[in-house]
């Protein structure tokens, strides 16, 4: 499939934490990492998803946040992932940064210059993308 959207995780569903109108879908990304979304549970019956089934996890840049000297904190958000800075483009209003993970995982956020400023980005710095489980579309091939 193509997509504007430069994360795009494939993996397979390693669980199906059913709610009742909405489900939570675990998702074993073929590098090793979990990634989790959240969808309705008609959703869930559309595309089928049952354990073993492969799927693409869809997250927008612009959905992903970023932060620094979290070391002392719980954060209420299941998608985190940490890794260092590979790539920074700064636009006129926006940043791009590309990160990687230890295990190879690598997310592109999109956030305001002023952020990029204010955690003092920059290539091999740390850093830990965060994102809601509704924030990950979940796709299946037909």
């Amino acid at each position: 499939m193509k997509t504007s959207s430069r994360n795009a995780f494939h993996g397979k569903v390693a669980a199906i934490h059913p709610g009742v109108i909405t489900d939570e879908i675990e998702l074993l990304l073929d590098n090793g990492d979990t990634m989790y979304g959240q969808i309705t549970r008609t959703a869930t019956e559309n595309l089928q998803l049952k354990e073993g089934s492969e799927a693409l996890a869809l997250v927008k840049s612009t959905e992903i946040m970023l932060a620094t000297e979290t070391d002392d904190y719980i954060i209420s958000c299941k998608n985190q992932f940490s890794g260092k800075v590979t790539k920074l483009v700064r636009g006129f209003v926006n940043g791009e940064v590309l990160m990687q993970t230890a295990s190879g995982l690598e997310i592109n956020a999109t956030i305001t210059l002023e952020g990029v400023n204010r955690l003092k980005l920059e290539r091999g710095a740390p850093v830990v993308a965060m994102f809601k489980t509704s924030n990950v579309l979940i796709a299946v091939k037909k």
